[in-house]
């Protein structure tokens, strides 16, 4: 059984309208694909991985290992700006995806408690406002595949695998927003 969403009435409608209003500040059409890292230098939100900073090998590992679990997060640098940190030894796929979480929380001017602003790395990222985070996850999601750019793919007969190469998106990510859209149900197999 599938959980209740918290997403405010309206929500998934008004992240479809962001994803095409992203596109189209980089001058691109609504169906093509779009990159978090040019996304993310348009809004001037500077990218890094952990190796930029001063951790140690340990730590390092044990954000960036195959069992870290760790993706990426939003930070406020001293002077104001917001950072996103990710894991760069996930897929590009999986990268674009991150980043593009991290860009939806952003743009949807989600608040950092200020508990966590001066904590060192790796620490303080477990902590997480639910609205939130599904705010994040729908719009990350909508921005990396929107609606009209799954329809085109359907039009042209892609399949989810190849829906995820043209879109730079994991296979995952694909099969979500199609279920998320109802498209899921356009594909023929």
């Amino acid at each position: 059984m599938a959980s209740k969403s918290i997403l405010e009435r309206g929500f998934k409608t008004k992240a479809e309208k962001i994803a095409i209003e992203c596109k189209e500040k980089l001058n691109l059409h609504p169906c093509a694909p779009i990159c978090a890292f040019k996304l993310a230098e348009h809004l001037k939100v500077k990218i890094f991985n952990p190796t930029e900073f001063s951790l140690s090998e340990e730590e390092i590992i044990k954000l960036t290992g195959e069992d870290s679990g760790w993706s990426a997060l939003t930070m406020e640098t001293k002077q104001g700006n917001r950072i996103i940190i990710h894991n760069n030894n996930h897929t590009l796929a999986r990268q674009q995806s991150n980043i593009m979480h991290e860009i939806a929380h952003i743009l949807c001017n989600h608040q950092i408690e200020d508990k966590y602003t001066d904590m060192n790395l790796p620490f303080g990222m477990r902590d997480f406002n639910k609205l939130q985070e599904e705010e994040a996850i729908c719009l990350g999601s909508t921005i990396q595949l929107s609606k009209p750019s799954l329809q085109w793919a359907l039009k042209r007969n892609m399949s989810p695998a190849q829906i995820a190469v043209h879109f730079d998106a994991s296979i995952e990510m694909v099969n979500f927003r199609l279920r998320m859209t109802g498209l899921h149900r356009l594909i023929k197999y």
